[in-house]
């Protein structure tokens, strides 16, 4: 969605977006035909106790 606030230069559906030092990405992630868990990752191992790995639970509303 953006970087630093400012909008991203064009919308397009990536499983990989490049991060460098001291950036805040937003990021919208859609899951309308799956329910579970799921993780996020960042691919720099150190990165895992920064709270860069994690998992994510998606559950159908209604």
């Amino acid at each position: 969605m953006d970087h630093d606030g400012k909008p991203a230069p064009y919308l397009a559906w990536k499983d990989t977006v490049l991060v460098t030092a001291g950036e805040m990405v937003r990021l919208r992630v859609q899951f309308s035909d799956f329910f579970g868990k799921s993780v996020y990752h960042c691919h720099i191992l150190d990165h895992e106790e920064l709270g860069m790995m994690g998992t994510v639970e998606m559950q159908q509303l209604g």
